[in-house]
């Protein structure tokens, strides 16, 4: 009777030691370097498994006895291991929004012995279980139902299985401190700091179907194949991750379209809308390439049918409807895509930046300036109510170091916009088409490269809007005054002074019937510019910014002119 008793209590103390870990363990003190995982994905009940190994590095300056690991809450773990030693570890619940069930499961490993750092271990793990439809961590905040599965889609079942990596499922262990959706940017930000901690951790991943799953099931996923040959049934890809690259994998009955350089996998009888999209794809091309250069990597085009679904696109995947209705919405989606793998960085403002600076582009030579200005409108509003945020922290806000979506595609449209207004097409193609990833050891290596094309000094600019965040500019005319000069032609002197906290150089225009004039005028924050422009008639009002700069305010952006006393 003594015996199981003391058993019992051994129990309830590893339990007891291993529960005081899981809360001392420290999050961030390891850092992925390897994973070597094989996924088995049955698609008929939901089921997802993995086995493989994830070598882990103490980047902290002490060392540390235990190691963390999290996924999905709706995986569970199968077994840790060391080599082939079993040690101890506790799986628990971990609340999160890092994961569409709004949970991860957590376990906290027990290392054999304490790692030193800069010292790597590997793990042999397994864990398993169902992907199912999941927007609980939307829904908990007030999501309606409907708008929460259209952003959390992923799933793995008999009529559609797609699964987005972290930020959506983690399907691959991760760790990280918890975030919420309810405290602002917080989940981003979280997630966003932990893909830049573990960048440059390669992933070998085999995906697998079942012999019974196969029907004609395709896998399709953003990695690279690899040479190494998989098991029937597999699929193997390489991947480097980093800020860019989320790990994301389809499974379906998908037939392929395949061009020079780029694959639509479309449903069945869905010929002709991949045949639509595949056309404009390439007559964008040649545009995008007298930009950009050529594709530094194959495009792929996975449909989501019937589905009232959000688009999403990482790297050279894009999973979006197709028969979009609208050929410019076609076209949005074609040279978004085509941005993707021209332009490769693990720098979110030039990589995403750059993407939605060419759709500008293509507003532009398709519907004209007017309607590429307002195509900018849809960033400027957000960006000037979030500038007015008293919450804001500058130092997290710089296009370098931010986690904010609205920032690294709305503001780093802004920027490549502004940045071709002050140097032009031939000189910022020319830098765009010399940059080259592996060469960028720092910040300021585009300014650089910008710089070398243009023969300008950049230094004001690249301060103000990507190094640091400086606020949005506010521009207000002050003064316009028109004067009569030889000829029967008018002068008119536009004073603008710039309320706000970052410098730019803004267009003023003067409108008189039939038409306008502009020039452009530099004006620092907290200070006054003149600009003076000679007219045929008296101006009827004077504008400055046409909407090509972001600002704070652009209600005060007018005046009317007067006509000078006879």
């Amino acid at each position: 009777m003594i015996r199981p008793r003391l058993k019992f209590i051994r129990s309830i103390l590893v339990l007891f030691v291993l529960s005081a870990a899981a809360f001392g363990a420290d999050r961030n003190a390891l850092t992925f370097t390897q994973y070597n995982l094989k996924t088995t994905v049955t698609p008929t009940s939901q089921g997802f498994e993995a086995e493989g190994t994830v070598t882990l590095r103490n980047d902290s300056a002490t060392p540390q006895k235990w190691a963390v690991l999290q996924v999905s809450s709706s995986l569970e773990w199968r077994y840790v291991r060391v080599g082939s030693e079993e040690v101890q570890f506790i799986a628990q619940p971990y609340t999160t929004d890092i994961d569409h069930t709004g949970a991860v499961s957590e376990v906290t490993v027990t290392l054999p012995k304490p790692l030193e750092p800069k010292q790597s271990v590997t793990l042999n793990i397994a864990y398993g279980g169902t992907i199912a439809l999941d927007a609980k961590r939307l829904t908990r905040v007030g999501t309606p139902d409907a708008d929460a599965t259209r952003s959390d889609w992923d799933q793995v079942s008999n009529d559609f299985t797609a699964v987005r990596g972290l930020g959506f499922v983690a399907w691959y262990p991760v760790v990280m401190e918890a975030a919420s959706l309810s405290d602002g940017n917080a989940v981003f930000s979280t997630i966003g700091q932990w893909r830049s901690r573990n960048r440059g951790a390669e992933m070998h991943l085999a995906i697998c179907l079942p012999a019974k799953e196969a029907g004609g099931r395709m896998i399709v996923a953003n990695g690279t194949e690899s040479q190494a040959k998989p098991d029937e049934g597999c699929k193997a890809y390489d991947y480097r991750l980093g800020p860019m690259t989320v790990p994301a994998f389809v499974v379906g009955n998908f037939q392929e379209l395949k061009r020079p350089v780029l694959t639509v996998y479309h449903e069945q009888g869905h010929t002709t809308a991949a045949q639509d999209y595949a056309a404009e794809f390439e007559r964008l091309q040649p545009f995008a390439a007298g930009w950009f250069g050529a594709p530094k990597e194959h495009a792929m085009y996975v449909e989501l049918t019937g589905r009232a679904v959000t688009p999403y696109e990482t790297g050279a995947l894009m999973f979006a409807p197709l028969g979009q209705g609208e050929r410019m919405a076609t076209d949005l989606s074609a040279a978004y895509q085509l941005g993707q793998v021209s332009v490769q960085s693990f720098r979110p403002w030039i990589d995403y930046g750059t993407a939605h600076f060419l759709q500008f582009l293509v507003v532009e030579r398709e519907m004209g300036r007017a309607n590429a200005l307002a195509y900018l409108q849809q960033y400027a509003r957000p960006l000037a109510t979030a500038d007015k945020d008293p919450a804001k922290d500058p130092a997290a806000q710089s296009l370098i170091n931010t986690d904010d979506e609205l920032l690294y595609r709305g503001k780093s449209l802004f920027v490549w916009s502004m940045l071709r207004d002050l140097v032009g097409d031939e000189a910022l193609s020319a830098a765009v088409q010399s940059y080259r990833p592996e060469d960028d050891h720092d910040a300021s290596y585009m300014q650089k490269l910008i710089e070398s094309h243009a023969h300008k000094d950049l230094e004001w600019f690249f301060d103000d809007w990507v190094y640091r965040d400086r606020g949005l500019p506010d521009f207000h005319i002050v003064s316009a005054y028109p004067r009569q000069i030889l000829g029967g032609q008018y002068l008119v002197t536009i004073t603008v002074e710039n309320l706000g906290s970052a410098a730019a150089e803004v267009p003023v225009s003067a409108q008189v019937n039939g038409g306008e004039k502009s020039v452009r005028i530099f004006v620092k924050p907290g200070e006054k510019a003149t600009a003076r422009i000679n007219t045929q008639q008296v101006p009827t009002s004077v504008t400055v910014n046409d909407g090509s700069v972001p600002e704070r305010d652009m209600t005060n952006n007018k005046m009317e002119v007067k006509p000078p006393a006879q």
